[in-house]
């Protein structure tokens, strides 16, 4: 099992935020909540906007991601502004390889033609 960390800016002091046990409910929650949200939209055909915001779905990506923390200091709001942007991609993390379950693909691919000659 996987430890969630996140290393934010908290009053200007760094802080780390560690959760080592995600429940199999969480999955199941985030799946159902980000199609509510989708379902939204798309329920009202005369809107020029067909889906969420991209600050809306950040938001509600912020605002699970700190659901999963036992740390009731921990808000959607606090790893938004916590969170450098350097590092913006650890909230879809935590969602995918966390909490879906989703497997990293190799970053780097072999090429086919090298690993013939290898085995030859």
């Amino acid at each position: 099992m996987s430890e969630i960390r996140l290393d934010l800016r908290v009053n200007g002091k760094k802080k780390t935020f560690t959760q080592d046990f995600v429940p199999f409910k969480k999955a199941l929650d985030y799946t159902e909540q980000e199609d509510q949200l989708f379902k939204k939209y798309k329920k009202n055909k005369t809107d020029e906007q067909k889906e969420p915001s991209m600050m809306e779905l950040t938001q509600f990506r912020a605002n699970f991601v700190a659901s999963l923390f036992d740390d009731q200091d921990l808000t959607g709001d606090v790893i938004l502004n916590g969170l450098d942007t350097e590092n913006k991609e650890v909230i879809m993390d935590i969602i995918y390889f966390r909490v879906l379950g989703y497997e990293r693909q190799n970053e780097v691919l072999d090429d086919p033609k090298e690993l013939e000659k290898q085995s030859v």
